[in-house]
């Protein structure tokens, strides 16, 4: 029994769960126990007339339907036998509130155990989705309890070390402050220790292509990439590199278009406008030649007389955006660093785009996705193949 364990709040789960993770089996990979929980798990979801009201909830649910966890588990079990390495421990970030259960999934599919601590900020979506969960393994799916906990506890350095000298996996989704902090515990030799750290993203449009294409889509689209995570997703557009002949003509349509969501959608916390105006200054200061450019608050705009190679250190929040017009696109290089995660296109130039990450040999980004499916949950993340990576592969001669 570990004292320490009395400190922790259990939203799903229990101490007696908790204490005795490190002694279940380990499953295959997307073995048919965890997708008929998952499947039963997003239909409760889609019932849930809570649940219904938030679209980051029902993206998972669709996610983690059985149609496409069949199709996933076909494309996985080419002929090799893979299993879970263990418990995974995982400690989710507090300003994205479904990743917790997007990594507890990835942690299931791949055959773990599931421990994820959570932050202590408040949002209904994790109460909607833990309350859920807690009900299906009650009603139908009691042989997975023993595989799931979601908890809370303060920084506590001896409930860490804990929990990582249980584990095979650790999957740390809070940052770099967060990685760094979670470091100084130790795990088994064996462990598998990932960090996902902070990274950018950014936005490219051929003008020419964009102003052919429907206006109000792209721009509810590229709401849902940017406004509805307020930009806290490490896979929201920060800069806007437009291309093309046509660049002052689309930027006129695109941020109108924009601005008519924003004002139609978006509630913006008062400190989030403070902090927009700080930047500004901060950017204006540092930076001579830039422009700032906005109708109000809600959404502000700096434009770059050139690419700074250390601009995205000084990226805002809560609809605060770079741009910059290109006169071609191998002017993206400097900034496509090993910190920059997506990049988000509109129009015919995604072979160019990835031309030139071949041709530079770029260190950066680990994706290129269409306006609208930057915040696209994924089995591969930050260039990493989840369920081959959490799970374990039974080699052969």
């Amino acid at each position: 029994m570990q004292p320490a364990f009395d400190r922790i709040k259990y939203l799903v789960g229990s101490r007696k769960i908790l204490e005795q993770m490190e002694t279940v089996p380990a499953l295959p990979l997307f073995s048919d126990k965890v997708l008929g929980f998952l499947d039963c798990f997003s239909k409760k979801l889609m019932e849930n007339r809570e649940a219904r009201q938030y679209p980051d909830v029902i993206a998972y649910a669709f996610w983690i339907r059985k149609a496409h966890m069949e199709q996933a588990r076909m494309a996985y079990q080419a002929g090799t036998q893979r299993v879970g390495r263990g418990v995974a421990f995982q400690i989710a970030p507090s300003n994205i509130p479904v990743q917790f259960a997007v990594s507890m999934t990835y942690a299931l599919i791949a055959g773990n155990a599931s421990i994820v601590r959570i932050s202590d900020k408040e949002f209904e979506q994790v109460d909607i989705i833990c309350q859920t969960l807690q009900a299906v393994m009650l009603d139908a799916y009691p042989c997975l309890a023993p595989y799931i906990c979601i908890i809370r506890y303060a920084h506590d350095d001896t409930i860490t070390q804990l929990l990582s000298d249980m584990c095979g996996v650790r999957m740390i989704w809070g940052g770099n402050r967060t990685i760094s902090a979670i470091r100084k515990t130790q795990v088994r030799p064996r462990c598998l220790d990932l960090g996902f750290a902070d990274r950018y993203s950014i936005a490219v449009v051929d003008s020419d292509d964009y102003l052919k294409q429907d206006r109000d889509a792209i721009a509810r689209d590229f709401y849902n990439d940017t406004y509805f995570s307020d930009q806290n997703a490490c896979s929201s557009p920060r800069l806007i590199v437009w291309t093309g002949h046509g660049i002052p003509k689309a930027k006129e349509v695109f941020w109108g278009a924009l601005a008519d969501v924003v004002s139609e959608k978006y509630k913006m916390d008062p400190i989030c406008a403070s902090e927009k105006l700080l930047k500004v200054a901060v950017c204006a200061s540092r930076y001579p030649g830039v422009k700032a450019i906005k109708k109000d608050n809600l959404l502000v705009r700096i434009e770059l007389p050139a690419l700074y190679e250390d601009i995205m250190g000084f990226r805002g929040n809560c609809g605060f955006f770079f741009e910059y017009s290109a006169d071609k696109l191998q002017e993206i290089v400097p900034i496509l660093t090993e910190d920059c995660q997506t990049i988000a296109y509109i129009g015919g130039i995604e072979e160019e785009l990835r031309k030139v990450i071949a041709d530079n040999g770029v260190k950066g980004v680990d994706r290129i996705v269409r306006v609208g499916h930057a915040a696209d949950i994924s089995f591969v993340w930050d260039g990493l193949d989840l369920p081959n990576v959490l799970s374990r592969q039974i080699g052969n001669s």
